[in-house]
């Protein structure tokens, strides 16, 4: 029998029959809102909003900044507990609760006159519940529903992020020019608590156990696999049915797991810097605002291609080890492209490349430590992954803003 909410009973017109579609489908969607209005909104409209408020604030650019830092800071020092959370409370709650934190926060910032409000609201409050929404919330979750799919289904979960650059940053570009920079906040947080607070409330799950069924919608006759007292972190196939979960205790007694995080870690310092500095960087050497929201644009649909052309089809079939190198390379290279934008026709290019980095950077991460350590504690472990990144919570906000600041460029 499948447990499916009373709403979606309703949708489908059936109770009890066998479901038209794997439930882990609609959690996949969650996943994707999650990101959007829970990450890309931060990540994609604050570079927009942040000009005008530090005019308006009277401040730096760096004292801008300084609230998505400590945002970050926050996140990545109490993701370990938020997946301690998830994976004891169960996702459904966690999610809700950080998505709820994050609208209203939203709202309060559409009024907030004070900066040091300001950094309290969108640097603490926010900075809390972030982890839920993103990697060790949403996420994890979709790699729990997950295993022989997992490429795709986590891949495509992550679209929030760029979508959010398609849609986000004009948006919010065309409101910070008609109307003004709190007005932004505002829309923000009417949508996240309409579009994704009350789909999670209603719809989010845990397991697909919890609903009796199967991780992949795998019928409940295939059998899990049997425990191998010696295998070694990574070894399950990538087309297993089942796969052996490590205890997140076991796991972070692992060489594997502090080599990932610190891979992670090193590469994705380019990730923490561009996506918040790119729009001021167009907009620094000469490019108008619209052509800055553009090239963002531009970067967003690069993302989002990339992710369903290639790195979700291409991470259930190449070697992990094979991916993280090529992630690595087209991260350096973007870091390259960047140095030579001068017009709008490099900006395209570096926005480009940047895109095919970052299309693997978000799916790379969960499926790579879901793949090595399994489904049952990755909240967990996850969470421990990304607090070894604090430097880069820090060094990707402020460092280029403080370059600026002291020699007017990046």
């Amino acid at each position: 029998m499948y447990n499916y909410p009373r709403i979606l009973k309703w949708v489908l017109g059936r109770d009890n029959a066998s479901p038209r579609f794997f439930y882990g489908w609609i959690i996949v969607a969650l996943a994707l809102l999650s990101a959007f209005w829970g990450g890309g909104t931060i990540q994609f409209g604050f570079p927009v909003i942040l000009k005008p408020l530090s005019q308006d604030f009277g401040i730096s650019r760096t004292a801008g900044v300084l609230g998505l830092t400590i945002a970050t800071l926050v996140g990545d020092l109490t993701a370990p507990i938020n997946g301690i959370l998830v994976d004891r409370k169960g996702a459904r709650l966690v999610v809700t609760v950080s998505a709820a934190v994050t609208g209203l926060a939203f709202l309060l910032l559409a009024f907030t006159q004070n900066y040091w409000m300001f950094l309290l609201v969108f640097g603490v409050v926010m900075g809390v519940v972030r982890p839920s929404l993103q990697r060790t919330g949403a996420q994890a979750l979709v790699a729990k529903w997950f295993v022989r799919r997992r490429g795709r289904a986590v891949t495509y979960s992550t679209l929030g992020m760029p979508i959010s650059a398609v849609l986000v940053v004009p948006a919010t570009e065309w409101i910070v020019s008609n109307f003004d920079w709190r007005i932004a906040f505002l829309a923000f947080g009417v949508g996240t608590l309409l579009m994704l607070v009350v789909p999670c409330a209603l719809l989010m799950r845990s397991t697909p156990e919890e609903m009796g069924m199967r991780p992949d919608g795998d019928p409940p006759a295939n059998t899990l696999a049997a425990a191998d007292p010696n295998r070694t972190a990574g070894s399950v196939p990538v087309n297993a049915t089942e796969e052996i979960s490590w205890a997140a205790q076991e796991a972070l007694h692992s060489r594997a797991f502090w080599m990932l995080a610190l891979g992670f870690a090193t590469v994705g310092l380019a990730a923490s810097i561009l996506p918040l500095h790119m729009f001021p960087y167009f907009t620094d050497i000469g490019l108008s605002s619209a052509e800055a929201a553009s090239a963002s644009v531009f970067f967003g649909v690069t993302v989002i291609s990339s992710r369903l052309l290639f790195w979700g089809y291409f991470l259930e079939r190449l070697p992990i080890q094979r991916s993280l190198v090529l992630w690595g390379m087209l991260m350096t290279a973007a870091l390259v492209t960047m140095l030579a934008v001068r017009n709008l026709s490099l900006a395209y290019l570096a926005a480009m490349t940047f895109g095919l980095a970052m299309g693997g950077t978000a799916p790379l991460n969960t499926i790579t430590l879901a793949r090595y350590f399994g489904r049952a504690q990755l909240g967990t472990i996850i969470g421990v992954a990304t607090l070894t990144g604090i430097a880069n919570s820090v060094l990707g906000p402020l460092m280029p803003s403080v370059v600026f600041d002291i020699t007017g460029s990046y």
